[in-house]
């Protein structure tokens, strides 16, 4: 989980800069570059005349024991001895000093001396309209570490010659456009503390970055391909397999090597049922392999020891590479009973709360955590949710007032509520707006949210889910929920606070996107209240104004929780929600040496969401 976490802000840091590196980059190439000045060539030295009336270098050097270097140049046609004081591994950080090389007077460079010496070095086409001396930082020149004379011209681009003070050199031209092309270096070249290098600590905190992104990216890679979350080749293989039907009838299919087994056989028309998506919740999708075959986390919950030891595994938890055949196994049809709609009602922006009041004489027997099958008849629903409180509009896209045709299909939503013998199960169902004009809505969620109070629909009998241990003294519940995830955790909640009456702890992290998100978050916190052996800590990632809570992402505190706590070895885990988030928190337990066979996990699919 910190893998993937530290690789998200990694990435984000380096694909920021590396938009940087492209704008600037392009903006360099567009820039106008101006025509610099023109400059006089410099006539050769040549004291040969007056040999006779200079200094030796020795006496200079006697004069100055602290010299490294000596070098005679010609200042203004006159001789000079230009001293190095100071060594340093750039030019514009090393220190000088000029001496007369006939009188041996150290010499000071005056306003009068720049100009003459600009008007040597340059054919100027404007004339000088300031010259004053500058002592560093010098703002265009962050790398200049002496005073420089600075000489502004009257020219349209507003030229400036800086001239060194101790030596006369030219430390550098600058015009607007110049400033303009400096300030996209700085940019370009990450120097942002204007030292004028490219050895400084941006760029190498940056290659840190980046050697740190490489690092959490071949790891992230490592844990996918070990978990068979993905498939690394050239391409995706195709491989023979053996099918063999439920009269025995042997075919062999060609599937893909990065597919489950349970996709493979779907998409060559195996009719093989999985209410829950392929998320091993359900337990439906039975299939026998060779006894030796891996054995999954969800496949110890669903099937028992005997059917385990016989070979019969489950198809969504099963990869394509196996060495032998694959037997299908007969499914029995879920049983429909007919339920009315008490009541439909918005408890979040996107979150409608269905209950529905079982019809038949019989009474209704389900466990907590159950989901139940609804068919959608193929035909046409309604675009928008109708009845929308006006406290959510501002959250929906904005959609006009049409239906959309859609084709028969089958949606599994969990049961929110204990089975209190009244014969009422409540949904918590989550409306899918479409994503644009050209897309539809999630069909069942808009099917059954338009629903009108009063209609009788036929829906399968509560099945599968979560299972809830018979004995409980010695146990400690921890609940993990995002989203409308929730619905199956507080189905468990409300057995075992009102159902059994247990006083086991429970603790609920329960994460959403913004605080107006967390479905029946006042019921959660009413319970809280009343009852000591119940923690609620929600968590929203969308800081807000009127949150007070935790902020960011369920993992955080739950790792929190999971340090601080004595008896890790009695706790028993129910996770529901998004499949990113239910892999880091699985990730997470796993890291805690949590046994398996106490994690207990209902993620999310397309068939449960929409």
């Amino acid at each position: 989980m910190i893998t993937r976490i530290l690789h998200k802000y990694f990435a984000i840091i380096i694909f920021s800069q590396l938009m940087v590196w492209l704008t600037s980059g392009f903006l360099l190439g567009q820039a106008e570059h101006s025509k610099p000045l023109t400059r006089i060539p410099s006539e050769p030295i040549d004291f040969s005349a007056s040999q006779e009336h200079l200094l030796s270098m020795e006496s200079v050097l006697m004069r100055s024991p602290n010299t490294l270097s000596i070098e005679l140049i010609n200042l203004l046609d006159n001789p000079a001895y230009k001293l190095m004081t100071q060594y340093a591994r750039h030019t514009n950080e090393r220190q000088y000093e000029l001496i007369d090389a006939i009188t041996g007077n150290k010499i000071q460079l005056t306003e009068s001396d720049i100009r003459d010496l600009v008007s040597r070095l340059f054919d100027l086409t404007s004339p000088i309209q300031d010259l004053r001396l500058v002592h560093p930082p010098v703002e265009p020149l962050p790398k200049e570490q002496q005073p420089v004379w600075r000489v502004r011209l009257s020219d349209i681009e507003t030229t400036d010659i800086y001239i060194r003070s101790s030596t006369g050199e030219i430390a550098g031209v600058i015009d607007s456009n110049r400033e303009w092309i400096n300030l996209l270096m700085l940019l370009h070249f990450m120097d942002y503390e204007k030292t004028g290098y490219f050895d400084h600590w941006w760029i190498k905190l940056f290659a840190l970055f980046t050697m740190l992104l490489g690092i959490t990216g071949i790891t992230w890679l490592i844990s996918l391909v070990k978990n068979k979350q993905m498939h690394v080749g050239w391409s995706y293989n195709k491989q023979e397999l053996i099918v063999r039907d439920q009269q025995g009838c042997a075919q062999e299919v060609l599937v893909s090597a990065n597919d489950s087994l349970l996709d493979s056989l779907q998409h060559n028309a195996f009719f093989i049922e999985s209410v829950c998506g392929g998320g091993g919740t359900c337990g439906q999708c039975v299939v026998l392999l060779n006894p030796s075959a891996r054995i999954s986390v969800a496949e110890r919950y669903r099937l028992s020891q005997e059917s385990l030891a016989s070979g019969y595994r489950l198809a969504c938890q099963q990869g394509t590479d196996l060495k032998s055949e694959v037997q299908l196994v007969d499914c029995p049809t879920p049983n429909t009973l007919s339920f009315k709609l008490l009541s439909s009602t918005f408890i979040t922006p996107f979150i409608k709360e269905l209950r529905f009041k079982y019809q038949g004489t019989e009474p209704l027997a389900f466990k907590p955590g159950s989901f139940a099958q609804f068919t959608i008849e193929a035909g046409q629903s309604l675009a928008f949710p109708e009845n929308l409180p006006r406290r959510f509009q501002r959250f929906w896209p904005r959609f006009e007032s049409a239906s959309f045709s859609h084709p028969s299909t089958v949606r599994h939503y969990s049961v929110a509520n204990r089975n209190d013998r009244t014969g009422v199960l409540t949904f918590n169902i989550k409306m899918q707006p479409a994503i644009s004009c050209e897309h539809r809505p999630g069909i069942g969620s808009f099917h059954l949210g338009n629903l009108n109070v009063g209609t009788v629909i036929e829906v399968g009998f509560p099945e599968g889910g979560f299972n809830l241990p018979d004995e409980l003294s010695n146990r400690e519940i921890i609940l993990i929920g995002g989203g409308s995830g929730i619905a199956p955790l507080k189905a468990l909640i409300d057995e075992l606070i009102f159902g059994k009456c247990s006083t086991v702890p429970i603790s609920l992290f329960y994460g959403a996107k913004h605080p107006i998100e967390l479905a029946n978050h006042c019921w959660f916190k009413a319970v809280e209240k009343e009852y000591s052996n119940f923690i609620y800590q929600p968590i929203v990632s969308n800081a807000s104004s009127i949150w007070c809570g935790q902020t960011g992402y369920v993992q955080k505190p739950l790792d929190s929780f999971l340090s601080a706590h004595r008896s890790l070895d009695r706790c028993l885990f129910f996770l529901c929600g998004p499949p990113a988030m239910m892999n880091d928190v699985s990730n997470l337990l796993l890291r805690y040496a949590i046994n398996e066979n106490a994690i207990q996990i209902d993620s999310f699919s397309p068939f449960t969401i929409t």
